[in-house]
């Protein structure tokens, strides 16, 4: 059989495709996947008298199983990244938080067979099959062929929309069992506000506020994202954000860390998203790109040669990602096709051994709260309340601060709720979890300067921490460090 016939006997009806789907199945939706197949599968297992466990990433919607009346059918696994629409599960302890890394998420499954969970059943988003018969994961590949590679039965959702991508990105059909019609509707303005009524009253009041002011053709390509973010992401994913005056600052001091020929990684999220239309990196020359996902404006810094990685060790001459999530809609066109772009798994990307590979790779990370010792919280708020996960920021962090010239660089506004708590504390809360243990602290950046903590005893770290902490609460921070510290 040709990879034609095969492909063509592999057709099935998305009903057909969502009642492979049994009792008792370990069910995975990596992140990023498909969103045809999602609310089909859970309508089918409400229908169930027993449960199924389902494992999602940072989900782009809810399909229903978030649902407290869906409690006693789903079991709900959080992987690296819990996102704003897991989040009230999370919350409500409907859902619990794997905790691993993405270069090592699969070494039980490879390595300890009987020791780990099966992957009985999982879905992606692929591209339509090129002439030779291999299909993609377009710009947001992540850990998808990481999953197809090991689960018993694999269903993809072929998306005529996804965009074109290079580097280690293919897989042939034969490699799937099952393929569905997965292209999503057409963006249109009924799309639009089809999602704007299943927000709150008081969110929805300010997206509209913002599809007047972006215009709705800028709106539609992000329509179906929205129940997953902010206003105040999608003002900065937009570009219309009027970037804090702290933000500024903290683009200043970061520029000074950045050398001309550095590979640099960039994380998901603010303050760092902001950095690249901030001017962080527009006076400098031959950096490199190696990293997990993307701010808005990497794209531009490629295209204007600016990211040239003409001095990197490792792929030279390319821009390399996990996935290219988080470009805005003029990035992505840029990517689009566009072979000086390319994605690779996590599995090798992230892994510390390629990190450190690297020439001079720096790492530029954001955290909740920084303690006087250096620990650096990026995942709970109000003790042990999480907010997302680790996402790849243990990887990228400490695979720079161990590469030969190498930094690792946590950029924290210094305070929160309109100033009255600090983010650098004298302690982390009970319950708070340590996302960078301190013996891996490098570089902290406030809008107040830059604390060095690479060398330095606690007492040390605690004086720098304290310099860059915002005037009115280092008094109290004084204080804190000579009880600790003396």
């Amino acid at each position: 059989m040709d990879w034609q016939e095969y492909y063509k006997a592999r057709q099935i009806p998305i009903e057909e495709a969502a009642r492979l789907v049994k009792p008792g199945m370990r069910v995975h939706f990596p992140l990023a996947g498909g969103t045809i197949m999602q609310p089909l599968v859970a309508a089918h297992v409400a229908e169930f008298k027993s449960g199924i466990d389902i494992r999602v990433s940072s989900p782009l919607a809810d399909p229903g199983w978030f649902a407290q009346d869906m409690s006693a059918k789903v079991s709900i696994e959080f992987e690296l990244f819990i996102g704003n629409i897991g989040r009230p599960a999370h919350d409500a302890r409907r859902g619990s938080y794997l905790p691993n890394t993405f270069s090592m998420g699969f070494k039980a499954h490879d390595e300890r067979p009987d020791e780990a969970k099966p992957i009985d059943i999982t879905f992606v988003n692929v591209t339509p099959p090129n002439a030779k018969g291999f299909v993609s994961f377009g710009p947001h590949q992540w850990n998808k062929r990481s999953y197809v590679r090991r689960a018993r039965i694999v269903v993809a959702e072929v998306d005529r929309n996804l965009t074109r991508t290079y580097g280690d990105v293919w897989m042939h059909v034969s490699e799937f069992d099952y393929f569905v019609e997965g292209t999503p509707p057409a963006p249109d303005p009924v799309a639009l506000e089809r999602e704007l009524a299943k927000m709150e009253p008081a969110k929805a009041s300010e997206m509209r506020a913002i599809v007047a002011e972006a215009g709705i053709e800028r709106m539609l390509p992000i329509a179906r994202y929205l129940q997953r973010m902010s206003p105040t992401e999608v003002r900065v994913l937009l570009g219309i954000a009027p970037p804090p005056e702290a933000y500024k600052s903290m683009a200043g001091y970061l520029e000074e860390l950045i050398d001309d020929g550095t590979t640099i990684q960039i994380g998901v999220g603010d303050p760092s998203a902001q950095m690249p239309r901030l001017g962080a990196f527009d006076r400098k020359q031959d950096l490199g790109l190696h990293t997990e996902m993307v701010a808005p404006g990497i794209a531009r810094l490629v295209d204007r040669g600016i990211i040239n990685g003409r001095r990197k060790t490792i792929h030279r001459g390319k821009a390399i990602a996990v996935a290219w999530s988080g470009s805005d809609p003029e990035d992505l066109r840029i990517v689009d096709d566009n072979p000086a772009f390319e994605l690779y798994d996590p599995e090798y990307v992230l892994r510390l051994s390629t990190i450190t590979s690297n020439y001079r790779q720096t790492s530029i990370n954001n955290a909740l709260s920084v303690d006087l010792t250096g620990q650096i919280n990026s995942e709970t708020v109000i003790g042990a309340r999480m907010m997302n996960g680790t996402g790849g920021q243990p990887e990228t962090h400490i695979g720079a601060f161990l590469c030969p010239g190498g930094r690792a660089i946590t950029l924290l506004p210094s305070t929160a709720m309109g100033g009255a708590i600090s983010r650098i504390v004298p302690q982390l809360e009970q319950g708070a979890l340590v996302t960078i243990p301190r013996y891996f602290a490098d570089t902290v950046v406030t809008e107040f300067g830059i604390a060095r903590l690479l060398g330095k005893t606690h007492r040390e770290r605690a004086h720098e921490l304290i310099a860059v902490a915002h005037p009115d609460h280092r008094a109290e921070l004084r204080e804190a460090a000579n009880r600790l510290f003396g």
